[in-house]
């Protein structure tokens, strides 16, 4: 599965941090991988930042209803 490697996450993981203030848990199974926060809602800015580098990575996305993880999954072409 094509999946964030864990430079990637690093990387991902020290932006979040720096730039939005967010701290990112990566949880890696078998079919995917979720982001999660322990912090409050993602800002929709964060949110527009996140889905455009996971796009950059040929990853689709999907936010979770309260806005604290993200469900990571190959893009099907």
């Amino acid at each position: 599965m094509k999946a964030l490697s864990i430079q990637e996450y690093i990387d991902l993981r020290d932006e979040s941090r720096e730039r939005f203030g967010v701290t990112l848990h990566l949880h890696d199974h078998c079919t995917s991988q979720y982001l999660s926060s322990d912090g409050p809602a993602f800002e929709d800015r964060y949110i527009s930042y996140l889905l455009d580098y996971l796009d950059s990575k040929n990853l689709s996305a999907t936010i979770s209803n309260d806005r604290t993880g993200v469900l990571i999954l190959p893009r099907r072409n």
